[in-house]
């Protein structure tokens, strides 16, 4: 099966696309929505980003060194635990961003080696065109899933900390006292992900299935490969959701201050029991 074949593009052709983000900002701008600056910064940055990517990644993919790949890995890793911590949640607990970077160092990693070594049969595991992509696919959805999960704990126990003072007072464990706030933490946090899993195909086809059969592959070991994918971005996301949730039911059980970018929201004391009695921290 021959792959379509594509005409050539250039940055002509990217500043032609870029004017739909433009008219975006003007309509935001008309709207009062104060969206027109973010709008154009973030297309700055894509431009940027995917253009050093492109220089970088040219070389890294033909490396045969493992120390490059992983090197390349947490680089990606911290990346995105900057943007999760300073970009995507509002509130913050002391020591969230080596938290942040812990919790997708080790969900993503972890899912693709599985996905990688066992899934996708990569000989060596690591094998530079197929661990960076999978990689980066993976750490692109999770952590979208871990600033939801994390910004949605940190609210609930700020906005309910009287009853979680009352059910601590109570004798129950700081696991106890959340579990309802952190259930309902990474329900909504994994919505996204399931909605993701429940229309692929019959109404998303997914950019690297679209990418595969433009350049040729035949459509079933396309298909195949977008499932492996997505199988492993859900456990991706599914295993670093948990985490945070569990490290901010660990951080904010004791005396945190929770913040905005420059403004406190409230410091709050929370009891928890040691023996048999109760102690205010």
């Amino acid at each position: 099966m021959g792959g379509i074949e594509q005409p050539e593009l250039t940055w002509w052709n990217v500043g032609e696309a870029s004017t739909a983000v433009l008219i975006a900002a003007i309509v935001s701008l008309c709207l009062g929505t104060k969206l027109e600056l973010s709008l154009i910064i973030s297309g700055i940055r894509c431009v940027v980003q995917l253009s050093l990517m492109g220089f970088i990644l040219d070389d890294v993919l033909k490396t045969q060194h493992m120390s490059v790949v992983m090197a390349m890995s947490v680089v990606f890793v911290l990346l995105g635990s900057y943007e999760t911590v300073f970009n995507r949640t509002k509130k913050t607990f002391k020591g969230m961003f080596p938290v942040m970077f812990g919790i997708l160092l080790i969900s993503n990693l972890f899912i693709t080696y599985i996905g990688t070594a066992f899934v996708l049969k990569a000989d060596p595991f690591w094998d530079p065109p197929t661990f960076v992509p999978v990689i980066g696919m993976l750490l692109g959805n999770s952590m979208s899933s871990v600033a939801m999960a994390t910004e949605r704990c940190l609210d609930q126990f700020s906005t309910h900390a009287p009853m979680l003072e009352t059910r601590l007072s109570f004798g129950a464990s700081r696991y106890e006292a959340s579990l309802p706030l952190a259930v309902e933490a990474i329900r909504l946090a994994l919505l996204p992900v399931i909605t993701q899993l429940s229309v692929m195909g019959m109404i998303n086809i997914p950019g690297m299935m679209t990418g595969q059969i433009m350049a040729g592959t035949p459509m079933m070991e396309a298909v195949i490969y977008q499932q492996c994918i997505m199988f492993m971005i859900a456990a991706s996301s599914a295993f670093g959701v948990v985490m945070s949730v569990a490290v901010s039911i660990m951080s904010v059980g004791g005396f945190v201050l929770l913040q905005t970018k420059n403004t406190p929201l409230g410091l709050y004391e929370y009891t928890h029991r040691q023996g048999s009695k109760y102690e205010t921290r």
